[in-house]
């Protein structure tokens, strides 16, 4: 694996390349991966906005007004909340976490580069720590509560697939008929929140990327059930598979956002394994769905990228 200092649009960037992938990571800037290439056909595997100047995320600010692409880490929550517990009850959780409108320094040994930030409200510490695997983009998560006080939180992966025509969501292990429930229909074609929603992999609605003008419409769901196969998958048109696997045991429940030409006029499929559901800690644990973060104590996974032909 090589680390570069580079460019991404305006800013200052690092690339990292193994053998199957080209990343483009965003320390100044919440630790984003902006850019996932194919090292082998130069396709890119992330959204990109048309613009040419980075839209900033600044801390606490306007997550739809920024750069609404690529793949961030959301941490502590996916919505703004307020933390409704003892020390930090009423402390606000900013649009999308803290983690992904922070600075995060960095750290290179060997053939391994590190990225860690600090909470500037809460009391834990959250690292990444980037290596190749068999050529294969591997991302080892840590994060360390640094308190005497439980902590309640709920980590996703915002990963940003670009999708387009004739591509499909493939899950493995997901069987047809698994039951799922609607976190949101902007336009209520697929019902409104708590509707059910049952996956059906025949069903091309479901997992078919229409051309745009086709469908314009963008929705998200999450299955009701943990996901003990820990891997998601995105076909193209030419047979080309990006695969994501994670940790199931530590990201047990998975969230699937379908963007198509709705939302930025992007086209994307975003899977979201997570700690816990519908986007916010206080909702996950009314569906004993929560994730918990004990004193002293760290929690770790990790995320996966390969290219599959």
């Amino acid at each position: 694996m090589t680390v570069n200092e580079t460019k991404y649009k305006d800013i200052t960037a690092l690339t990292v390349e193994t053998k199957q992938l080209t990343a483009v990571f965003l320390p100044e800037h919440g630790g984003k991966c902006a850019s996932l290439v194919d090292v082998k056909t130069d396709r890119e595997f992330l959204s990109q906005g048309s613009n040419k100047q980075y839209k900033k995320l600044e801390y606490d600010g306007d997550y739809v007004a920024s750069e609404c692409t690529g793949f961030d880490d959301m941490f502590p929550s996916i919505d703004a909340c307020y933390y409704d517990r003892y020390p930090w009850q009423g402390v606000r959780i900013p649009d999308h976490g803290e983690v992904c409108g922070l600075k995060w320094q960095t750290l290179q040994t060997g053939d391994a580069l590190t990225l860690c930030t600090h909470s500037p409200r809460f009391g834990y510490s959250f690292e990444k720590t980037i290596t190749e695997k068999n050529g294969a983009l591997s991302i080892d998560y840590k994060v360390t509560n640094n308190t005497q006080f439980q902590f309640d939180f709920v980590y996703a992966a915002h990963c940003m697939i670009a999708a387009e025509k004739g591509g499909t969501i493939l899950l493995p292990g997901v069987n047809d008929g698994e039951k799922g429930t609607l976190s949101f229909s902007k336009d209520g074609k697929r019902g409104r929140y708590g509707s059910p929603f049952i996956w059906d992999s025949k069903n091309k609605s479901q997992t078919d990327t229409p051309g745009e003008g086709e469908c314009d419409e963008t929705y998200k769901y999450f299955f009701d059930d943990k996901r003990p196969e820990g891997r998601c998958e995105y076909r193209y048109a030419d047979g080309t598979i990006i695969a994501l696997a994670y940790s199931a045991d530590k990201l047990p429940y998975l969230g699937i956002w379908i963007n198509n030409h709705d939302f930025h006029d992007l086209c994307n499929v975003a899977f979201e394994p997570c700690s816990g559901s519908f986007d916010r800690p206080d909702a996950a644990r009314i569906r004993g769905q929560d994730s918990v973060l004990l004193p002293y104590a760290s929690y770790e996974w990790n995320i996966t990228f390969s290219v599959e032909a």
